[in-house]
C-alpha cells in the first residue's frame, strides 16, 4: 500500500525590513508616486529600483510581499469603507452629540446632510455671468420684457414709485416717462 503524503502548506516567508518598508510606502504613497520611487524610498538602489519594484509586486518572485500588500489594502478598505447605512448612522451620531453639547448649528448641519444623503434636498445653483453694465440697451429691454412676462404669469406685482406711496402695476407705463412707439423708456446716453 502506498503512503499518500499530504502536501504541507508552504510556510509564509517573513518580510525583510526593506521589503516591509517598501510595502508601507507603497500602500501609503503608491497612488501618488511610482513603484520605482517607493522602492528607492524604501532603500533599494536607484539603478535597480524599477526591477525590484516590479518583482516585489509579482507573486511569482515574492508571493509573501504581494500577500502583505493585499492584506494591508484589504485592512484599509475595511477601515475606511463607507456604506449608505454607516454614513447616515455616523451623521446621526454627530447630530446627537452636537445637540447634547448645545451646538445646535452643528446638529442642524448634520441633520441637513442626512437629508441630503436621503435625497430630500436638491442643491440647485444658478450662475450669472456679467452685469447690466455689460448689456446693450436692446438686451436690457429684452430682459425687462421677459421679466414683466414672468411677473404677470406669477401674479399681481406693483412697482412702487419712490416719490409717492402709490405704485404702477407691472406692464403698465407711468405718465412721467416719455415713451415712443417700440421703446420701454430706457434712455441711452451714449
Amino acid at each position: 500500500m502506498e503512503k499518500i503524503m499530504s502536501k504541507k502548506p508552504e510556510k509564509m516567508l517573513e518580510l525583510t525590513p526593506k521589503q516591509m518598508k517598501f510595502v508601507d510606502i507603497f500602500i501609503e504613497k503608491g497612488h501618488l508616486q511610482s513603484a520605482k520611487q517607493c522602492a528607492i524610498d524604501a532603500g533599494y538602489a536607484e539603478s535597480g529600483a524599477t526591477v525590484n519594484a516590479s518583482q516585489l509586486q509579482n507573486p511569482k518572485y515574492y508571493p509573501h510581499v504581494v500577500a502583505e500588500i493585499d492584506r494591508k489594502r484589504a485592512e484599509l478598505a475595511r477601515r475606511y469603507s463607507i456604506t449608505y447605512k454607516s454614513h447616515v448612522q455616523k451623521l446621526a451620531e454627530l447630530r446627537d452629540s452636537a445637540e447634547a453639547a448645545g451646538n445646535y448649528t452643528g446638529a442642524i448641519a448634520a441633520e441637513k446632510y442626512r437629508g441630503m444623503v436621503a435625497g430630500l434636498y436638491i442643491d440647485r445653483k444658478e450662475i450669472m455671468h456679467g452685469t447690466i453694465d455689460q448689456m446693450s440697451v436692446g438686451e436690457v429691454e429684452d430682459k425687462l420684457i421677459e421679466l414683466r412676462k414672468k411677473l404677470s404669469i406669477q401674479g399681481e406685482y406693483k412697482v412702487i414709485d419712490e416719490n409717492t406711496s402709490e405704485g404702477t402695476p407691472v406692464g403698465e407705463l407711468s405718465d412721467d416717462l416719455p415713451i415712443e412707439d417700440g421703446e420701454l423708456g430706457i434712455q441711452d446716453d451714449s
